[in-house]
């Protein structure tokens, strides 16, 4: 039958607010999964497959629901971007018009008839788990919960490569999950906007297909990669199609090609780990609305391991109007042989 099945609470506690705050990238990819969903409820609906939207920054379903009264409503299922499904070998394929599915997920806020999908059942019986957070509901034959994005590396780590490869996002990494006021205090302006932060509206504020600068674009969870260009480095990154160029030699900020988002970057080899030192960024902003001025330097470290298994990752983030000492985030991304750079293709709606 095709109808809404039912709830079950889970309501977090203060630890769990504060994991949701400072989790890793993906789970605030965007305009946040918060800012648009209770993650504290989880609904269960059983409908027909009416429309599938398959595209960046999210996947969108929409499904007919029927209630007691056979009155049917059209339910708009997000999910997330096909880049982050992709890396767990989770594809439209599995999916059709006109299939009956029962799926699970957090509603959206305010009674609108939208829920963000955590587990999805097939017709043929099969369970897709949509979200990394979730665990499977239903039976053991499970999709999602492996994939490039949860593989570990092994004898082909290729150390020869060294740093010019793709890199995948490691499980549980996150570039601003170490972030708290205690270890990086701020100046008082900048405590001002971060109080001021309403992560249920703030995310909101831009939209969907706003490409992101410095710093903020390199804690994405999506694939980057490294390409050598002689006297220049150019970082791909797949999120927003996003490209650094990282300049080998000493030039002035006026013979470098403009960027304002990503600034300028000026690179070097420090005994295997490529040291890059940005500036002159215009975006602006940093973690929860705090402001950056146009004195902001990010000195990067970027060192591959001996095995080539992982790409260890330090940011010095130095900005006299925000930070009263200099705030060191890391983080580290791992090689899985065979994943590429895909174009991104974002579409707003």
């Amino acid at each position: 039958r095709i109808g809404i099945m039912k709830t079950n609470l889970a309501r977090f506690g203060r630890a769990g607010a504060i994991a949701l705050l400072l989790a890793p990238a993906w789970a605030s990819a965007h305009h946040g999964i918060g800012a648009q969903f209770d993650l504290s409820q989880t609904i269960e609906l059983v409908g027909e497959v009416r429309q599938l939207i398959w595209r960046n920054p999210h996947v969108r379903i929409t499904v007919a629901v029927a209630d007691d009264n056979d009155r049917e409503a059209l339910w708009v299922v997000e999910a997330q971007s096909v880049s982050m499904l992709r890396s767990r070998d989770i594809s439209k394929v599995l999916l059709a018009v006109g299939d009956s599915i029962t799926l699970a997920g957090n509603p959206a806020r305010g009674g609108k008839t939208e829920i963000y999908v955590t587990n999805v059942l097939l017709p043929d019986g099969r369970e897709v788990i949509f979200s990394q957070r979730a665990e499977p509901r239903w039976n053991d034959q499970v999709l999602g919960k492996t994939g490039p994005r949860f593989a570990t590396s092994g004898d082909s780590s290729e150390p020869s490569l060294g740093l010019f490869r793709v890199w995948s996002n490691a499980p549980g990494q996150g570039l601003l999950s170490n972030f708290n006021f205690d270890t990086h205090p701020l100046t008082n302006t900048a405590l001002a906007a971060a109080d001021s932060y309403d992560r249920l509206t703030d995310n909101l504020a831009t939209g969907e297909c706003a490409s992101k600068g410095m710093p903020t674009i390199i804690g994405n969870p999506y694939p980057r990669d490294f390409i050598d260009q002689g006297d220049t480095i150019v970082m791909r990154l797949e999120e927003y199609d996003t490209a650094r160029t990282i300049h080998l030699a000493s030039v002035p900020p006026e013979a470098m090609s403009p960027a304002p988002q990503v600034g300028y970057s000026v690179g070097r080899w420090d005994n295997g780990t490529l040291v890059v030192t940005t500036t002159n960024v215009s975006d602006g902003i940093f973690y929860r609305n705090i402001p950056l001025s146009e004195d902001l330097e990010m000195v990067e470290r970027f060192t591959p391991s001996a095995d080539g298994s992982r790409l260890n990752y330090q940011m010095t983030v130095t900005d006299p109007a925000a930070f009263l000492e200099p705030a060191e985030l890391e983080l580290y991304w791992i090689y899985v042989p065979g994943v590429t750079v895909e174009p991104y293709e974002c579409a707003e709606g």
